[in-house]
C-alpha cells in the first residue's frame, strides 16, 4: 500500500496558509470564540438522540425510520438561536414523508455566494439486535473516554457535534464572509425507499447554493481525510438446473454446481476487464476494484435431492476510476456468453453436465442488478481538501488522507452536479455499523476542532481572496496604468518587427554617387536582416522600449484618461471627438519626455547595423553591446543625462499631434461604427478595425518629424552632422528630396494597422475587465 501521507496535501509549505498581514487577528479570534467542543452539552444531546435510535432503524419493509424524532432534540439546541426569536440561524425543516424529515440550518455570512457546508450527518441508524450486545444499543452509556451505542459512530455522533457547532456560532455570531449550512439528511442507511433525504434536496434544488464552497461529507470515521469511496453493485445470480434424485445424478442438472462454475468464470473475466487502476496507488485505496458473493440461496430440499435452482447474491465494489455502467454491462456481457456456451463450461466430475440432449433442457443463468452507486476520488487540487487536511493537521497532529472501496451514497452525484464533495468522520472506523459499537469523546473533541479549524482556514482563504480582489478594484488612474501597459507590450510584441525595418531605412547612410543604396526597401532590408542576424535582428533593440514600455504606455493612458475626466462636463458622459483630440495632445506632451530617452537607445542599437557600411561613417565609432551599453556610453560620453533627450524636440513634434489625430480618430470610427457616442457595445472586430486605423493616423500625420528625429539621436556626438531638427530637415530635403523624409514609411504603416490594433484591443479588454 502506497504511503498515502505523501499525498499532494499542500499544507505547512503552502503560501496559502503562510499568508503575511492579512488579519491574523481575525482569524486568531475566531479560533477563540469557536474554542473546544462543550462536552457537558455534546453528551446531553447525544443521550436523548441515541434513546431515539430504536426507532431510527432502516430496513425496510420492517422498519422504517423515524427521523423527526432526532429533529426534534436539534431544534430543542438551536431554536432558541433561530430568525423566529431573534437569532441568526435560519432552519429550514424538509419532509418529503411523513416523520421523516430533513434540517437545514443556515448561518449567514456577509459575502453572497460564499459558502461552507456540512452536510451527511444522518439521522438513520443500521439495525441492532440487543440479543447480540454486551449493553443497550439503544441508550447512551459512558465506559471513560467510550459513548457507547447505536449510531455513536455512525452517524448519530456526528448528528450532536455538528449540532453544537452551529450552536457555537449562534451564540458567538463572529462575523464571517462564507455562509455556514449544516444539512441532517434522511434515509441515508437504506437506498429501497427513494425522495426521502439528501436525493430529493438535491433534486428540488434546495442544496443548489453549496456549490459556492467546500462541502464537507461528515459520515467516515479515524478522524482523517476520506479521499476516496467506492462504488458497489449489488447483483443476484438466478441459476435454474433440473432437480433430480442425487442416486441418478445423470438425470439432473446441477444448479450449485452450475451456478460455481458460472461465477468462477464471470470472476476470471471481470478482474481481466477491471484490473487494478494507476490512479489506485495515488489514492491509496488498499485493495483494488473487487466482484465477490455474499450470500447463496435454494429453496431446499432433502439431502438426496440435486437442487434445480439456487441464487447467489453478492456486490462489485468499483474504484471511482471505473464507470458503473460499463461493469454492468460487461457482466451482462459474461452471463450471456455462458447461457450461449454452456458446453464450454467447466464441470465436476464424469456425469456433471449443464445440458440434457436427450430431453432438450439445457441450465441457465439470469443476472439482475440492484440500485448501484458510485464511488468518488475528492479533488486533490481544491480549496475544501487543503482546508481539511490543515485543520486535521492542526487539531490531530497529523494528516494523513485514506481511501476505501466503501460506499457513501449520494456523494459522486453531488461531485458531478458541481459540488467540491470531501469527506470525514469522527468515529471509529473498528466499530462502524458493529455490534458493541462506540465512539471516542476525546475523538468527537478533535473532530470538533477540525471542523472549527475549518472555518478558521476558509475564513483566512476568504480573506486573502477579499485581499486580492481588493487590489483589483482599483480607481481610474490604477485602472488605466494597468490597462495601458497590457497594451503597450501587446503594441510591442506585434510591431517591433516593422520597427527595426523602418529605423534600418531611415538611418543607411546616403550612397555615394552611382552606388546603390544598402537597402533597396523594405522587403530587401527584411531579407539582408534575416540573412545576417537571424529572426532575433528584427527584434533587436526591443529590450529598452520593453523594460519601459508600462511605464511609457501607463503614462499616455492615464494621462489621457485624466485630461478626459478634466473635460467631461459631467460624470459618466462621453467625449466628444475634438475632445478626445484634446486629450490626446496632453498625453502626448507627457509620453515625449519618456519616449525620447528610449527611443535614442532603440535607434541606436537598430541602426548600428545599417550605418555599418561606411567605415568612416560615425555612426560606427561606438559598437553597442545592448540598451545598458548605449545608455552608459550617452551618460559617459555625450553630455551626461542631457545626451538622453537628443531629439526632444522633434519626440514632441511628433507624439502631441500624432496622439492627438489618433486618439481623435480612434474616438471618430468608434462612434460611427457604434451608431452614436455609445460605443461599449462594440465587439472585438470593431476595436480592431478602429484601434489599426487609429494607428494609420498617427505616422500619416507626423511620419517626416519621426525621420528627423531618428537621424539626429543616431548622429555622432563629437562629429555631428545635423546642428539641430530644422537643419537635419532641410539637409534630407536637400540631399534626398521629399522622398528621403518618407524612408521607411511602408514598415511603418505596416507596423502601425496590426500593433495599434492590438495596443487598443488589450486596452479596451482589460479596461473593461477591471471594471
Amino acid at each position: 500500500m502506497p504511503n498515502v501521507g505523501r499525498l499532494p496535501c499542500k499544507t505547512q509549505n503552502s503560501p496559502l496558509f503562510r499568508p503575511k498581514n492579512l488579519s491574523p487577528m481575525a482569524t486568531s479570534n475566531l479560533k477563540q470564540t469557536l474554542g473546544d467542543l462543550n462536552k457537558e452539552s455534546f453528551i446531553s444531546l447525544l443521550t436523548k438522540i441515541i434513546g431515539e435510535s430504536k426507532f431510527l432503524q432502516n430496513n425496510p419493509p420492517e422498519l422504517i425510520p423515524e427521523e423527526d424524532r432526532v429533529i426534534k432534540h436539534v431544534l430543542d439546541c438551536l431554536l432558541p438561536y433561530s430568525t423566529t426569536t431573534g437569532g441568526p440561524l435560519i432552519v429550514n425543516h424538509v419532509t418529503y414523508f411523513p416523520g421523516r424529515g430533513n434540517l437545514i440550518v443556515e448561518y449567514p455570512g456577509t459575502q453572497p455566494g460564499k459558502i461552507l457546508s456540512f452536510v451527511g450527518m444522518h439521522m438513520d441508524v443500521v439495525t441492532a439486535n440487543p440479543n447480540d450486545w454486551d449493553f443497550d444499543p439503544f441508550s447512551l452509556s459512558i465506559d471513560g473516554d467510550k459513548l457507547r451505542g447505536r449510531g455513536t459512530t455512525d452517524c448519530l455522533g456526528h448528528v450532536a457535534l455538528v449540532t453544537e457547532l452551529m450552536k457555537r456560532l449562534a451564540e458567538t455570531k463572529p462575523k464571517l464572509e462564507s455562509t455556514v449550512v449544516a444539512v441532517f439528511i434522511a434515509n441515508e442507511e437504506n437506498s429501497a425507499i427513494s425522495g426521502v433525504g439528501v436525493d430529493a434536496l438535491v433534486k428540488d434544488g434546495l442544496l443548489d447554493k453549496l456549490k459556492g464552497g467546500p462541502l464537507f461529507w461528515i459520515d467516515t470515521a479515524d478522524k482523517q481525510p476520506c479521499i476516496g469511496t467506492g462504488g458497489m453493485i449489488p447483483w443476484k445470480l438466478q441459476v435454474t438446473g433440473k432437480l433430480f434424485h442425487s442416486g441418478l445424478p445423470h438425470k439432473a442438472i446441477n444448479a450449485l454446481e452450475l451456478g460455481m462454475e458460472a461465477l468462477k468464470e464471470i470472476q476470471l473475466r471481470f478482474y481481466k476487464d477491471f484490473p487494478p487502476h494507476p490512479d489506485e496507488q495515488v489514492y491509496g485505496f488498499a485493495t483494488p476494484s473487487t466482484m465477490k458473493p455474499t450470500q447463496w440461496n435454494y429453496p431446499g430440499g432433502g439431502i438426496n435431492q440435486i437442487p434445480g435452482e439456487c441464487t447467489i447474491s453478492g456486490d462489485v465494489r468499483l474504484t471511482p476510476f471505473y464507470n458503473v455502467k460499463d461493469v454492468m454491462n460487461k457482466l451482462q456481457e459474461y452471463v450471456d456468453y455462458i447461457n450461449e456456451n454452456l458446453n464450454k463450461l467447466d464441470t465436476r466430475g464424469p456425469v456433471s453436465k449443464y445440458i440434457l440432449h436427450d430431453e432438450n433442457l439445457r441450465g441457465s443463468l439470469t443476472l439482475t442488478f440492484d440500485e448501484a452507486m458510485s464511488g468518488v476520488a475528492c479533488d486533490l487540487n481544491s480549496r475544501g481538501f487543503h482546508v481539511l487536511c490543515k485543520a486535521t493537521e492542526e487539531a490531530v497532529g497529523h494528516v494523513k488522507p485514506y481511501s476505501i472501496t466503501g460506499s457513501l451514497p449520494l456523494i459522486r452525484e453531488l461531485q458531478d452536479e458541481g459540488f467540491d464533495v470531501q469527506t470525514a468522520g469522527y468515529g471509529l472506523m473498528a466499530t462502524y455499523h458493529a455490534k458493541n459499537e462506540y465512539c471516542l469523546l476525546s475523538d468527537m473533541c478533535q473532530g470538533y476542532h477540525i471542523s472549527a479549524l475549518g472555518l478558521v482556514l476558509n475564513t483566512l482563504l476568504d480573506l486573502i481572496q477579499l485581499h486580492f480582489i481588493a487590489l483589483f478594484k482599483m480607481g481610474d488612474v490604477a485602472k488605466d496604468l494597468t490597462s495601458g501597459t497590457v497594451g503597450g507590450a501587446a503594441q510591442l510584441i506585434v510591431g517591433h518587427p516593422f520597427d527595426t525595418i523602418k529605423v534600418k531605412l531611415q538611418s543607411q547612410p546616403v550612397p555615394l554617387p552611382g552606388q546603390p543604396p544598402k537597402y533597396a526597401g523594405a522587403v530587401d532590408a527584411v531579407k539582408q536582416t534575416l540573412a545576417a542576424e537571424g529572426p532575433r535582428g528584427l527584434y533587436k533593440g526591443m529590450g529598452a522600449p520593453l523594460a519601459t514600455v508600462a511605464a511609457f504606455n501607463a503614462l499616455l493612458f492615464t494621462v489621457r484618461g485624466q485630461m478626459e475626466s478634466f473635460l467631461r462636463s459631467e460624470p459618466g458622459v462621453p467625449l466628444t471627438v475634438n475632445q478626445q483630440v484634446i486629450a490626446g495632445a496632453g498625453a502626448g506632451v507627457a509620453v515625449s519626455f519618456l519616449a525620447c530617452p528610449t527611443e535614442l537607445i532603440k535607434c541606436r542599437l537598430q541602426a548600428q547595423s545599417a550605418l555599418a557600411i561606411d567605415a568612416g561613417s560615425a555612426g560606427v565609432a561606438v559598437k553597442y553591446g545592448g540598451p545598458m551599453d548605449v545608455a552608459k556610453h550617452v551618460l559617459r560620453s555625450e553630455g551626461g543625462a542631457r545626451g538622453l533627450f537628443k531629439g526632444l524636440v522633434p519626440t514632441l513634434a511628433r507624439e502631441v499631434p500624432g496622439n492627438a489625430a489618433m486618439f481623435g480618430v480612434y474616438e471618430a470610427l468608434k462612434q460611427y461604427m457604434a451608431g452614436g457616442t455609445d460605443t461599449s457595445k462594440l465587439g472585438r472586430g470593431s476595436l480592431i478595425v478602429a484601434g489599426g486605423l487609429a494607428g494609420a493616423s498617427f505616422w500619416s500625420s507626423v511620419y517626416p518629424t519621426d525621420v528627423v528625429k531618428s537621424v539626429l539621436q543616431v548622429d555622432d556626438y563629437k562629429n555631428p552632422k545635423y546642428k539641430g531638427s530644422m537643419h537635419a530637415f532641410r539637409s534630407i530635403l536637400a540631399s534626398e528630396g521629399v522622398k528621403g523624409l518618407y524612408k521607411g514609411f511602408g514598415p511603418a504603416m505596416a507596423r502601425s494597422i496590426p500593433a495599434n490594433a492590438a495596443c487598443f484591443l488589450a486596452y479596451e479588454v482589460t479596461r473593461s475587465s477591471l471594471g
